[in-house]
C-alpha cells in the first residue's frame, strides 16, 4: 500500500499583546491562515510561555505595561535556547528611534501599526520560510556602536539580520507613505464632493422663484460634472410617467433632444426601475447595448453618456433626474457616488420647492375666501344696517331697544371683519418704516366719533411708522366707546422724550381689572364685560406697535384706582429726520 504523507503541522506562533482587542483581531488574522496561535499579555507572561515551550515565531507589542517589546527582545535574544526564534515588533510607533532600539534589541522585523493583514501574513511567510541558520556563539560574539541623535546604540554583527530588519522597517515606510496618499486623495476627494454639495446646497437656500430656483440647481449640477444636458421630473399620481418640469442647457443641443426627453414613459423597465424602485442608470452610449428605444435616439443625435438618478425625498421616489454629455463619460465609481450625493440634494430642493407652490397656492385660495367672505359679508351687513335705519323710526322704545341690539351685533361684525383684514395687510405687506406726524393720525381718526368728548393738546411729534399706523388708534379709541356706557370722555396725551414718544389713551369707562392687564393683548383675551369682542383689536394693537419698535401696556386712568377707567400707554420711535 502506498503511503500518505504526513500532514505537515501548523506553525505555532506566540503573540505578545496587552490590549485585548488587538490581541484578537491579530489571533483571528493568524488563525484564518492556518497558524496555531498563544497569547501572552505582557513580556513577563511571554517568557513564561517560552520556558515551557518554543514557538516558530514570536509577535510583540512594544509600549506594554511590566516588562516592554525591546526588554523582552533583549530577554529572548540572550537566552542560547531561545535566540533564534524569529521576532517581529509590531507597534504605532513611528520615529526613526524607534527602528534603532528595535535594532539594538535584537528584533528581526518591524511593523508599524496599521497594518495590511495580507502585508503581515506576507511577512510572516516570508521569515518563516527563509528561516536562517543557527547563530553560533563566534558569530554572534562581536557588536559595532554607532552614534545617532546623541545617543550611542550597539548593534550585532549579524549583517544578514541587520539588512532582513532594515528592509522590513524600509516596507513598513513605503506602506505608511502609501497609506498616507491614499488618505490624502480620500480627504482631496471629500473635500471636492463638499465643495460642490455646498455649491448646489447655496443655490438650493437662495430666495429665489421656485421655477428659476430649479434652473439654476440644475444648472449648476451640469457645469459642476461636466454634461451638456439636463432635465428633472415629477412622477405622475398614476405611477405610470415622469413628466418634465425643467430643462436646461450649458452648450447647444439639438431641439429634438428635448422633445425625446418631454416624459419618461414607466413602460419601458429602464425608467420602471429608475422611478418606481429607486435605481441609478449609468449608460455608456457610445459602446453599450441600447437598453431603451430613447437610448437609440439619443445616440443617433449624438448623445454618448446618460445619467439617470432618482429624486429621493423621506425615502420616496418623487421624480427623477437625467443629464446627458456628447463626451464619454467614464461614471467611475467615485463620478457615480457623486452624481447620486447631488441627486439627493435636488431631490430634497425640488420636495422643499414643491412644498412651497403647495403652501402659496392655499394661501391664494385662503385670501381669495377672505375676500369674497369679507365683500359678502359687509354687504349683507350694509344692507341689514340700512333697513334697520329705515325701520328705526317707525319703532316704539321697546322694540327701538331690540333694533339698537341687532345694530350692535352688525357693528360688531363689521368690526371683525376689519381686524381680519388688518391681520392679513400685516402679513402681506412688510413695508419699510417712514417718518409720519402723529398730530395728523390722531385728529383724523378722533374725527371719526360723534358724542364723543375728546381731550388732546395736539403735538409736533413725528414717528416712525407705516400705513397700518392709524388702525392703533381707531383699535383704542373703538375699545374706549364700546365700554363707556354714558358720556364716553377719552383723554389722548404725548410726551416727546429724547429717545421715545409715549402715548397714552385714557377713557372713563369700567377700567380693566389688575389681574387681566398683563393679559389684555393676548390674541382672543376677552373682557368680562357683556361688550367683550372676539380680542383682535387690542393683539393687532400690540402687533403693530412692537413691529414699529415700541413697547404696548395697560393702566389705570387714575393710578391704583382700576375701577375709574382704563389707560393704554404705548411708546413710538421718534423720527431722526421729522418730515
Amino acid at each position: 500500500m502506498a503511503e500518505h504523507p504526513k500532514p505537515v503541522p501548523a506553525k505555532e506562533i506566540l503573540i505578545v499583546e496587552d490590549s485585548h482587542v488587538q490581541a484578537e483581531i491579530l489571533k483571528h488574522i493568524l488563525d484564518n491562515a492556518g497558524y496555531t496561535c498563544q497569547v501572552a499579555e505582557n513580556g513577563e507572561r511571554a517568557l513564561e510561555v517560552l520556558a515551557r515551550k518554543i514557538p516558530d515565531l514570536i509577535i510583540s507589542d512594544i509600549i506594554m505595561p511590566v516588562m516592554n517589546g525591546y526588554d523582552l527582545c533583549r530577554e529572548i535574544k540572550k537566552n542560547v535556547r531561545t535566540k533564534n526564534i524569529p521576532l517581529i515588533l509590531l507597534t504605532a510607533l513611528s520615529d526613526s528611534r524607534d527602528i534603532a532600539l528595535a535594532i539594538e534589541s535584537g528584533a528581526d522585523n518591524f511593523i508599524t501599526k496599521p497594518y495590511p493583514a495580507d502585508y503581515l501574513l506576507q511577512r510572516i511567510r516570508k521569515i518563516l520560510e527563509n528561516r536562517r541558520p543557527p547563530i553560533s556563539e563566534k558569530a554572534d560574539a562581536g557588536s559595532v556602536p554607532f552614534l545617532y541623535e546623541g545617543k550611542t546604540y550597539s548593534i550585532g554583527m549579524d549583517r544578514v539580520r541587520i539588512l532582513d530588519f532594515l528592509l522590513s522597517a524600509y516596507e513598513a515606510a513605503v506602506i505608511q507613505h502609501r497609506e498616507f496618499q491614499r488618505s490624502q486623495k480620500e480627504l482631496r476627494t471629500t473635500n471636492e464632493r463638499i465643495n460642490i454639495l455646498n455649491q448646489i446646497i447655496s443655490v438650493s437656500n437662495s430666495s429665489m422663484k421656485p421655477d428659476a430656483l430649479l434652473e439654476s440647481i440644475l444648472h449648476k449640477a451640469l457645469s459642476i460634472q461636466g454634461f451638456e444636458m439636463g432635465a428633472l421630473y415629477l412622477n405622475n399620481t398614476g405611477k405610470t410617467e415622469a413628466t418634465m418640469i425643467c430643462y436646461q442647457e450649458t452648450a447647444p443641443a439639438s431641439s429634438d433632444l428635448r422633445v425625446l426627453m418631454g416624459v419618461l414613459n414607466f413602460g419601458e423597465p429602464l425608467y420602471q426601475e429608475l422611478c418606481i424602485r429607486g435605481i441609478p442608470q449609468f449608460v455608456d452610449l457610445s459602446k453599450d447595448t441600447p437598453v431603451s428605444r430613447d437610448s437609440i435616439i439619443l445616440r443617433d443625435l449624438g448623445a454618448r453618456s446618460l445619467a439617470l438618478l432618482p429624486l429621493v425625498s423621506a425615502s420616496t421616489v418623487i421624480g427623477a433626474m437625467a443629464f446627458i454629455s456628447t463626451r464619454k463619460h467614464d461614471f467611475s465609481d467615485q463620478e457615480r457616488s457623486l452624481l447620486s450625493l447631488i441627486s439627493t440634494e435636488i431631490g430634497n430642493a425640488v420636495q422643499k420647492i414643491l412644498l412651497l407652490k403647495r403652501l402659496e397656492q392655499s394661501n391664494d385660495e385662503t385670501n381669495l375666501y377672505l375676500d369674497i367672505m369679507s365683500h359678502d359679508i359687509n354687504n349683507v351687513n350694509a344692507g341689514a344696517l340700512m333697513q334697520l335705519e329705515l325701520l328705526y323710526e317707525s319703532l316704539d322704545a321697546e322694540n327701538r331697544k331690540m333694533a339698537e341690539t341687532i345694530m350692535r351685533a352688525i357693528d360688531q361684525s363689521v368690526e371683525i371683519i376689519g381686524n381680519v383684514s388688518t391681520i392679513r395687510r400685516m402679513h402681506e405687506q412688510k413695508a419699510a418704516l417712514r417718518p409720519i406726524r402723529l398730530d395728523e393720525v390722531i385728529r383724523a381718526e378722533t374725527g371719526r366719533y360723534s358724542g364723543v368728548i375728546f381731550h388732546y393738546a395736539g403735538t409736533d411729534a413725528v414717528v416712525m411708522a407705516d400705513d397700518l399706523f392709524g388702525q392703533v388708534f381707531t383699535n383704542l379709541i373703538g375699545n374706549s366707546v364700546k365700554f363707556c356706557t354714558e358720556n364716553p370722555e377719552i383723554t389722548i396725551t404725548v410726551e416727546d422724550r429724547a429717545e421715545q414718544v409715549q402715548v397714552t389713551v385714557a377713557d372713563n369707562g369700567p377700567g380693566i381689572p389688575d389681574e387681566l392687564k398683563p393679559e389684555v393683548f393676548d390674541r382672543f383675551r376677552k373682557g368680562k364685560s357683556k361688550k367683550s369682542g372676539k380680542g383682535l383689536g387690542l393683539f393687532i394693537t400690540r402687533h403693530l406697535i412692537e413691529g414699529y419698535g415700541g413697547r404696548i401696556w395697560a393702566g389705570d386712568r387714575i393710578f391704583g384706582r382700576q375701577d375709574q377707567g382704563a389707560a393704554i400707554h404705548f411708546t413710538l420711535i421718534p423720527a431722526e429726520y421729522p418730515v
